[in-house]
């Protein structure tokens, strides 16, 4: 999980084909996803629909919706934003408020064939020794109304070497569409997951499924102790599914978040103050087959004795499915509970 960040706060499925075939298809699919481009817009069009921060910063955010940044650039402020590896989201956590603030984390944890499970934020780099893999955008495709961001990481200890493409648009402000590829060079992936790693903080407990809505006790009733619970595993029966593909989320159950948080250490980063967000995962048509929703929960903050106010609430949240090169997931807010 989120280590670092939390630290210092804290004072603070095998397929068929063989690797060869893999890579055939990877850079097939690769060549397909550089020629996906964003429409042909004019500067002015473009320039007033997307922001980069300053200085060429790891930083851009779609008007009227969410912000997308990587490492070393906060979401908000000019400290470094938390840990290496993962993906920063974030919006105005309030309506009344003119600037983005962080709301959650993506990892990427790719597994290879062997079983072995990579972990973006917790592994050290090759390249420095450091905790947490290095991410970097390549050069923006940037249209009127759509930004794809390429992502790029370096190699996993277990082998993978994954990309992802995150794309933002105009029509969909409060929604990234993630696009999971392999580089030439990597080896042979049973799934490529993107998982968003920091429920704890907004203190998500409801997940609402396709008939009903799981509160985190219902889902994990164990006790985790000041660690994780194991996962919750909901199959693609289980999920809300229309014409336009399929939909798992996560909310939180407080009428006014910042009550609870007022009961923690003055100053503790985990004290949230935001409004409530439903926060999503969806998989556009057509969906992959084994499509199923994980979370796991906590009931103390990362690193930490400290209870969380209200008790045990989801910390993980994703879906997964078997790696295919071009694989969608779409991660989205929307304000209320």
């Amino acid at each position: 999980m989120i280590k670092v960040l939390k630290m210092m706060f804290f004072t603070l499925a095998a397929a068929a084909q063989s690797a060869n075939e893999q890579s055939s298809n990877v850079q097939a699919a690769k060549s397909q996803a550089a020629n996906v481009q964003a429409p042909t817009a004019q500067d002015a069009g473009a320039s007033t629909a997307f922001v980069q921060a300053p200085g060429d910063a790891p930083h851009w955010t779609v008007r009227g919706g969410l912000t997308v940044a990587l490492h070393p650039k906060a979401i908000h402020g000019e400290d470094e934003g938390g840990p290496r590896g993962l993906i920063r989201l974030g919006l105005p956590l309030r309506s009344n408020e003119s600037f983005a603030r962080l709301l959650n984390f993506i990892a990427i944890e790719p597994v290879t064939r062997d079983g072995r499970r990579g972990f973006s934020e917790l592994e050290t780099s090759p390249t420095d020794g450091k905790q947490g893999l290095r991410f970097w955008f390549d050069v923006p495709r940037r249209g009127e109304s759509i930004l794809r961001l390429t992502i790029r990481t370096e190699k996993f200890a277990n082998g993978a070497h994954p990309f992802v493409i995150a794309e933002l648009r105009t029509a969909r402000p409060d929604e990234v569409r993630f696009e999971v590829y392999a580089e030439p060079d990597s080896a042979p992936m049973k799934q490529c997951i993107l998982t968003a790693t920091m429920g704890n903080y907004q203190r998500l407990r409801r997940l609402r499924l396709k008939n009903r809505i799981v509160t985190t006790a219902q889902a994990l009733p164990q006790d985790p102790g000041s660690g994780f619970t194991r996962h919750a595993i909901f199959p693609l029966k289980d999920l809300m599914r229309d014409g336009s593909g399929v939909t798992v989320e996560a909310s939180g159950d407080e009428r006014d978040p910042r009550l609870l948080s007022q009961t923690l250490p003055r100053g503790l980063f985990w004290a949230y103050t935001g409004e409530n967000f439903t926060q999503y995962w969806r998989q556009p048509e057509p969906v992959d087959a084994d499509l199923a929703a994980v979370v796991n929960a906590r009931k103390t903050y990362w690193m930490s004795q400290i209870p969380i106010p209200g008790g045990k609430s989801f910390e993980n949240f994703e879906l997964n499915a078997a790696f295919h090169p071009g694989q969608v997931f779409i991660y989205g807010v929307r304000r209320g509970g």
